[in-house]
C-alpha cells in the first residue's frame, strides 16, 4: 500500500529519517468483518507498514456483525493470518450481537481472557506502542498490563462512549451503581493511556470535559481513489436511494421500512449489509409484498463503491441519539458524491448541514424524512448536481483518510518522539 497523502510523497526518504517502531494493535475486529470499524483499522495498520514500522494486530476470530464465529475457528483459540503484510493474531471468544449487557460481557471477557496467551508473543515482539479499541471495555487492560510490563505507549481509541452511549440507548440510568462503577473504570483508562484519539468532536469534546486533555480527533475519512464518484450524475424518472452497512437495531432499518411507505412515495430503497436484523428485514418485505423496498445480497467492501455509485442518494439511518457516534458510511458516501438523507441526530447531522450535501431528519421525525425524500424527488438536475459537487468537495478537503493518518501520526510522534528518533 502507498499512502496518496502530499505529507508521504517521498516514502524512501521518510522511512530513512526514522526508526523503525513495533506497533500493536487490538481490536475487536479486523477485515474479513464486515462494517467501517475493521477497515479502518486495516488502513491504520497497513498506513504504518508502509512507511516502515511493524505491525502486530490482535483482534477476533471473524464474527462481526452476524455475533457467529465460523465452525472452523469454534474450536481454536488463536490463529495466526498473514493480510497485507501485516501480521494478524486472531483469538477465540464467544461471540454476541444480541441487546444483552450479561452476553456483551461475556463476549468482551472471553476474547480478553484469550488474547492474554498472546502476551508471551508480544513480549518477544519488543511492542513499542499498543493501540487499542475500546469499546470493548475489557481490552485496555490488556494495553495496560502491556504497558506495566514493557513500558509501552497506550494509546486509546475511544470509538463509543460509554457508559454514556448505554445511558443513551436507555440500558441503565446515570443514578446507578452500574453507571457509577463503569464510569470511574472509563476514567481511569483515560489516565492510564498516553495518547487518546477519537473519532468525532463530540467524543472528544466530552472527555476533555473530564479533564484528560491530550485528545486527538482522529476521523475515519474515506479512501478517495477509490470512492470515486461518476464524472455525471444522471436521474432515472424513479428516485433511487441506497443504504449500505449494518443492519442492526441501532440503525433502524426495519423500524423505517415499516413506518415509511416507500411505493406510496414512488422511490426506492436499496438495502445492502448484514446485521442481526437481516431476516426480519427479509420476512418483512416478502410479508407485506413491498414492491420498491429491495434487499440484495451483501457485496464485498472492495465492491461497494461500484455497488453505490448506481443510486441516486445514499440514506444514513440511526434510530437514537448517541452522544459521540458518527456513521462511518457518511464519508464513503460524501466521497462518492452522493447527495445524503441523514436520519439521525449530532455530529453525522451536523456536518451534512455544515457541508450543505443534503437533508436532515431527527430519530424519530419521520414525518421530516418523508418531506424530505419528497423535496430530493422535485430538485433541478442542477440542483441536484450541486449536492452532489458539494459531497465531494467535502471529502476531498476534509476527510481524505490518508490525509486523516498523516496529521494523526504527526500527532502521534510527539507522545514517541525519543522511539522514533532514537
Amino acid at each position: 500500500m502507498i499512502l496518496k497523502s502530499n505529507k508521504f510523497k517521498n516514502i524512501n526518504e521518510y522511512i530513512s529519517n526514522n526508526t523503525d517502531l513495533n506497533i500493536c494493535i487490538i481490536t475487536h475486529c479486523y477485515p474479513p468483518d464486515f462494517g467501517a470499524a475493521p477497515h479502518q483499522y486495516a488502513h491504520m495498520a497497513e498506513s504504518f507498514h508502509a512507511i516502515g514500522h511493524n505491525v502486530t494486530v490482535l483482534t477476533s476470530h471473524p464474527y462481526y456483525p452476524k455475533g457467529k464465529l465460523q465452525r472452523k475457528d469454534f474450536f481454536k483459540l488463536r490463529r495466526h493470518t498473514k493480510i497485507n503484510g501485516i501480521d494478524v493474531f486472531r483469538h477465540w471468544l464467544i461471540p454476541s450481537q444480541q441487546n444483552s449487557a450479561i452476553l456483551r460481557l461475556l463476549s468482551m471477557t472471553t476474547m480478553l481472557l484469550s488474547m492474554l496467551f498472546s502476551m508471551n508473543l508480544l513480549k518477544k515482539k519488543q511492542i513499542d506502542v499498543v493501540i487499542v479499541q475500546t469499546p470493548p471495555i475489557t481490552l485496555p487492560l490488556l494495553g495496560i498490563l502491556l504497558k506495566r510490563i514493557q513500558k509501552v505507549k497506550l494509546v486509546l481509541n475511544v470509538s463509543d462512549l460509554w457508559p454514556q452511549a448505554m445511558v443513551d440507548l436507555g440500558s441503565i440510568k446515570t443514578n446507578s451503581i452500574a453507571y457509577q462503577i463503569l464510569h470511574r473504570l472509563e476514567k481511569f483508562y483515560y489516565s492510564k493511556a498516553d495518547f487518546i484519539i477519537t473519532q468525532s468532536d463530540e467524543t472528544k469534546s466530552y472527555i476533555q470535559d473530564l479533564n484528560f486533555n491530550d485528545v486527538f480527533l482522529y476521523r475515519i475519512g474515506a479512501d478517495i481513489n477509490v470512492f470515486h464518484p461518476h464524472k455525471n450524475v444522471q436521474r432515472g424518472e424513479k428516485l433511487k436511494i441506497v443504504y449500505t452497512g449494518v443492519l442492526g437495531v441501532a440503525h433502524g432499518i426495519l423500524d423505517l421500512i415499516q413506518k415509511v411507505s416507500f411505493d406510496a412515495l414512488n422511490c426506492e430503497l436499496h438495502i445492502y449489509g448484514d446485521g442481526i436484523e437481516k431476516n426480519k428485514i427479509k420476512n418483512y418485505i416478502i410479508k407485506n409484498q413491498l414492491q420498491n423496498v429491495i434487499l440484495h445480497p451483501k457485496v464485498h467492501y472492495k465492491e461497494v463503491p461500484e455497488v453505490v455509485k448506481q443510486y441516486d442518494v445514499a440514506l444514513i439511518s440511526q434510530k437514537k441519539y448517541v452522544k459521540g457516534t458518527l456513521p462511518a458510511k457518511l464519508y464513503e458516501s460524501l466521497s462518492l458524491g452522493m447527495p445524503i438523507l441523514f436520519h439521525g441526530q449530532g455530529e453525522g447531522e451536523q456536518l451534512v448541514q455544515k457541508h450543505q450535501c443534503g437533508f436532515t431528519s431527527r430519530p424519530n421525525d419521520l414525518v421530516q424524512l418523508t418531506n424530505n425524500i419528497k423535496t430530493l424527488q422535485q430538485l433541478s438536475d442542477q440542483e441536484f448536481q450541486l449536492l452532489s459537487t458539494q459531497s465531494r468537495k467535502a471529502a476531498v478537503n476534509h476527510y481524505d483518510r490518508d490525509l486523516q493518518f498523516s496529521t494523526f501520526y504527526e500527532a502521534l510522534k510527539t507522545v514517541t518522539h525519543h522511539l522514533i528518533f532514537a
